[in-house]
């Protein structure tokens, strides 16, 4: 539903730092609350003109100066309003004051399209620091964007942090209201999922909804899963270590035979099919390996080379049960008093 509105934006610090030739400063940061995305306005209610907030700076060189500006903007023009600032606070860390807007509705008369109120703190390094931060009352149309945030398997995330237009939500209803149309940048994260990251999204002239599907991470390669030959787990060892396995449904893989230099490897119950993959550099999603899976030819078995000078990896999808595992072959070993041992690692959903 259109609302036509003031809104008050609150952007993003912008800091310029200039690096000390003696010492590195951290620079300067501002914070206040209420901390909000938003500020609806309705023209007629003088109650809704402006905002108070209560603004903290702090310095790590101790704060030189803070200033506060009006700009008041007619489309691209503006003209610049002088505003007293806060005293009291030369060379403190810290520094909390109170920010009340002076807005009146004549202020919006005229073609004015927006208000800007900036807060510059600079910092009393040997070459100075500043940190900016504005608050924008803006007249237009305003709308609400809303995102759901699922799986693959339609399933909602609702602890995702979304960072939309620099404010950022960290748990649903991820709702942004009073967003000016045009185009603008949004980034989701979740624990266990890809990151989305979109520069281009166009928002309407409308309230808008629409869905961001997160694709599931594969975890880091797992430890090594060693496997004699099958009739050998009863003696064989590695590096000192007892085999006592010849077959691991966690793989789906059974070291079965070996010949002249070959180790076969054939798939334990449960497990459906293998599909080589030539090329895994590009595989960071679980969907890219269920896909490779999926587009391919399974196999139930594969003759790998153990002979430790000719040994090469190999890389397979496995697919047990409902579950895909990226497998890799990382080891070959042939001794006729260690035994026959084949090593392997995997990734999955993470």
């Amino acid at each position: 539903m259109k609302k036509l509105s003031i809104l008050l934006l609150v952007a993003s610090a912008v800091a310029v730092l200039f690096s000390s030739c003696n010492k590195e400063y951290a620079e300067p940061t501002i914070a206040w609350t209420p901390y909000t995305l938003s500020s609806y306005v309705t023209i007629g209610d003088e109650t809704t003109y402006n905002t108070t907030l209560e603004i903290t700076a702090n310095a790590e060189a101790g704060i030189s100066t803070i200033e506060v500006y009006k700009y008041i903007y007619t489309g691209e023009d503006y003209t610049t309003v002088a505003v007293d600032g806060p005293t009291g606070y030369t060379d403190l860390t810290a520094f909390t004051w109170t920010l009340t807007t002076q807005n009146v509705e004549t202020d919006f008369a005229g073609g004015v399209t927006s208000i800007v109120y900036e807060v510059a703190v600079t910092d009393a390094s040997e070459v100075p620091q500043t940190t900016t931060k504005d608050y924008t009352f803006m007249v237009d149309e305003a709308y609400t964007v809303t995102m759901i945030i699922e799986d693959e398997d339609g399933t909602l995330i609702t602890d995702a942090t979304v960072t939309f237009d620099g404010s950022e939500l960290t748990a649903s209803p991820y709702e942004y209201e009073y967003v000016m149309p045009g185009t603008y940048t949004y980034t989701v994260e979740a624990t266990g999922f890809e990151s989305v990251n979109v520069t281009d999204f166009v928002m309407p002239s409308s309230d808008t909804t629409f869905t961001v599907t997160m694709l599931a991470s594969l975890s880091a390669w797992s430890d090594t899963t060693l496997l004699a030959l099958q009739g050998q787990q009863t003696w064989a060892t590695y590096e000192g270590e007892a085999v006592t396995i010849y077959e691991s449904a966690e793989i789906g893989v059974g070291f079965t035979y070996t010949d002249a230099g070959i180790g076969r490897i054939t798939t334990t119950t449960g497990c459906e099919g293998w599909v080589v993959v030539a090329d895994v550099s590009g595989f960071t999603t679980y969907s890219q390996i269920v896909d490779a899976y999926t587009n391919g030819t399974p196999v139930t078995q594969i003759d790998l080379n153990v002979d430790q000078r000719a040994y090469e990896e190999v890389y397979f999808v496995a697919k047990i049960g409902t579950e895909y595992k990226l497998v890799r072959y990382v080891l070959g070993h042939r001794s006729a008093t260690t035994g026959n041992i084949l090593g392997f690692t995997h990734k999955t959903k993470a």
